[in-house]
């Protein structure tokens, strides 16, 4: 080593090369960083972009509901007399009685519709169209009304035990629905449209057709009628949905429907009587559904 001192020109061309290599060095280790950030944006972005689930969904679907539903039924029924033709025992009177039930039905189907997004939230506006077949019974007791205690006399609204059995249901909704987060494929919706239920009612009861009181229960005649009746109504709704890729979804909903009334007039002319019976129904629905878009 030479134990003389450096002289200036040399320390300074020393200090210049060394902030040179200073900057190197930074400038390479900043270029490292960023590509490792940019690699992990890149790698973290790529399933998004990659999955069609984050895509803005819309066009046609099919899809495969199932739902639970609680129904209940109102059933008013009068009894009227006022015919001047009437002979019986309550002639000139009107017997009216009411009953309420409800019960359990659930039913499986299929539905169609069209979808159409719209904005850059996600938002989207669809028709849709269902057909469901129902099962499931409500059962209720109408305790009738009269002058008798037993309720059982010619021209009485005699008691009866009275079933309504929900068969199928069809109906067109609008629903108008947002995503939650851009990128996710969930959805919350609102939904209205109108509904149509065709169910069979029918009645079990015993009474006496004779003109004079029967006094004993062998007098009393055992009859079953039937009839098919339609509801047409609103229905309103709240619900979920959640895409995912390959076109499937899942939808999961709780609805309600105000199926209106039916009313009808059941004539027994060779005794002067009339018979009219009212029926009302509403439901609340949870709806289950598999979907896929096309």
């Amino acid at each position: 080593m030479d134990p003389r001192p450096s002289s200036p020109e040399v320390v300074t061309n020393t200090a210049v090369v060394l902030r040179r290599a200073n900057r190197a060095a930074a400038r390479w280790t900043a270029g490292r960083w960023r590509l490792g950030v940019a690699s992990l944006i890149a790698a973290g972005g790529l399933p998004i972009l990659a999955d069609p689930a984050h895509a803005q969904p819309g066009g046609f679907y099919v899809g495969a509901p199932m739902a639970a539903d609680r129904l209940e039924v109102r059933y008013d029924k009068a009894v009227d007399n006022t015919d001047p033709r009437n002979m019986s025992p309550s002639r000139g009177e009107v017997y009216r009685a009411d009953a309420s039930a409800a019960g359990a039905t659930g039913s499986i189907g299929f539905l169609a519709g069209y979808r159409v997004p719209f904005g850059d939230g996600g938002a989207y506006l669809s028709g849709e169209g269902d057909l469901a077949f129902a099962g499931g019974t409500v059962r209720g007791r109408l305790e009738g009304a009269g002058f008798s205690a037993e309720r059982t006399q010619l021209g009485e609204n005699w008691p009866e035990d009275w079933t309504f059995e929900a068969r199928r249901s069809y109906g067109f909704t609008v629903r108008l629905g947002a995503g939650v987060r851009p990128g996710s494929g969930l959805s919350l919706y609102a939904l209205g449209g109108l509904r149509r239920l065709d169910a069979r009612f029918g009645v079990d009861y015993v009474g006496c057709f004779s003109l004079s009181p029967c006094t004993a229960a062998s007098e009393l005649v055992p009859r079953a009628d039937s009839y098919d009746e339609s509801f047409t109504g609103w229905t309103a709704d709240a619900g979920v949905e959640q895409r995912f890729g390959g076109g499937a979804a899942i939808r999961g909903e709780f609805r309600y429907t105000g199926y209106g009334g039916t009313e009808r007039v059941i004539p027994y002319d060779d005794l002067a009587i009339r018979v009219p019976i009212a029926l009302k129904s509403s439901g609340v629905r949870f709806q289950a559904s598999v979907l896929w878009y096309f």
